[in-house]
């Protein structure tokens, strides 16, 4: 496989040789700011987890660092800025971009498998950390429980929570969104009130994998920190598929769960909801299936050495998953008009019409034909905790946030 191919896929290169001779940028979440003093400039977020904090450079060096797909020497990158219409660069600017990225870890090499190594043994040395506490939700164990409770008595939520209870007894699958809590709390109340009395004794969490690393199924054997105590990863599990289908194929992109956050919100309410029973977990992020035209046979594998890790359990499928993604942060060259947030609600309840019937097949069919306009990003959890638990999931509450710009579609499902 050539380093152009190991960069389409998410692989760590081989680091022999010069590595900036053909250098290749690393994966890497571009994002347009604008400075204090006015000048535009753009911010880096590494997805992976492996560079600490944010990398802003100017808009013509990340126009450079774009070039540095493993595959140009330097002196076709000069060719090829010229060739876009990035004129006057010369050689000798473009070698200054390659060192300094090299050195601060934005292309493969030393500095970035350095960094990489160090972030790896941070991440394995103690539970994952909430990522997301004083952010999209309190840091505070009273403010955090308030604010769940407070969902349930939303005039959209489902009524106040009856600790009593029962409704979640046999309940194998559920579905629930993975946006923000100040967004869609209410829809995670309508989930979380079916899971009440849950028997399970194991929690299986699909979530997004929003950076989409190159193996579809990413897990972690560490526990999740939450602000209400942690929820603790049944390594057993996490083991027993290491040993059906290896490290590498299991754990080769674990940093993806650092600031991933699709598993880290249903732990929270995991905990939230049972309090002090005890329950074991797994997290599995979920890489994109959407350019899949029947995924079947690529998830087989894994799902298959999963029902073998857990047979005789008694196991609850969590599909941490939002729905439609539509507007001008989405790529979309205007906002969305209420007839189209009318027609993108009915083409979602359309495609979660095949969830209720259990049909994996058809729903992974409906859910990606328009994945230009509509962006289903709880495609792949879905179909995984279908499978998984070999149920359907009949839909208890369908929600839209949009602040006029933007809009996502989310839903809450039990089976």
């Amino acid at each position: 496989m050539s380093q152009k191919q190991d960069a389409q896929r998410g692989r760590v290169p081989s680091l022999a040789g010069d590595h900036c001779l053909c250098p290749m940028l690393v994966p890497l979440e571009p994002k347009p700011v604008q400075l204090e003093d006015g000048s535009r400039a753009v911010m880096l977020r590494d997805p992976y987890g492996v560079l600490d904090g944010m990398a802003v450079v100017t808009p013509s060096a990340y126009w450079v660092l774009a070039h540095f797909d493993g595959h140009r020497d330097l002196r076709e990158v000069v060719r090829a800025l010229d060739a876009s219409g990035l004129k006057g660069v010369r050689l000798e600017d473009v070698e200054r971009v390659a060192a300094e990225a090299s050195a601060a870890g934005l292309v493969f090499g030393p500095a970035y498998e350095a960094r990489r190594v160090e972030a790896l043994a941070a991440f394995r040395a103690g539970p994952r950390a909430p990522a997301c506490a004083g952010g999209a939700y309190p840091d505070d164990e009273v403010e955090l429980r308030e604010m769940l409770a407070g969902f349930y008595t939303h005039p959209e939520g489902p009524g106040a929570r009856d600790g009593r209870a029962q409704d979640g007894v046999g309940v194998r699958l559920l579905v629930a969104p993975h946006i923000d809590f100040r967004r869609g709390g209410p829809a995670y109340a309508h989930a979380y009130r079916a899971l009440e009395g849950s028997d399970a004794d194991l929690y299986v969490v699909f979530g997004t994998a929003h950076a989409s690393p190159p193996h579809l199924y990413t897990l972690t054997r560490q526990d999740y920190a939450t602000p209400l105590g942690p929820v603790a990863t049944d390594r057993t599990v996490v083991d027993a598929l290491v040993g059906a289908l290896s490290e590498e194929e299991i754990l080769a992109d674990e940093l993806v769960h650092v600031g991933e956050h699709s598993c880290e919100f249903q732990m929270v309410w995991l905990r939230w909801l049972l309090g002090d029973r005890p329950f074991h977990a797994v997290p599995v992020l979920c890489s994109s299936i959407s350019h899949l035209e029947d995924p079947e046979a690529a998830t087989s594998r894994f799902l298959a050495a999963l029902a073998r890790a857990t047979a005789g359990r008694k196991v609850c499928c969590v599909a941490s998953a939002d729905l439609a993604h539509v507007g001008l942060q989405y790529g979309d060259e205007r906002p969305p008009t209420l007839a189209e947030l009318a027609e993108r609600g009915a083409q979602d309840r359309h495609t979660l019409s095949f969830l209720t019937a259990g049909d994996t097949a058809r729903f992974h069919r409906h859910a990606v034909v328009d994945h230009e306009k509509r962006r289903l990003c709880g495609v792949a959890p879905i179909y995984a905790a279908m499978r998984a638990s070999g149920r359907g999931a009949r839909l208890l509450h369908y929600g839209q946030w949009t602040d006029g710009t933007d809009m996502v579609s989310f839903a809450a499902a039990v089976g």
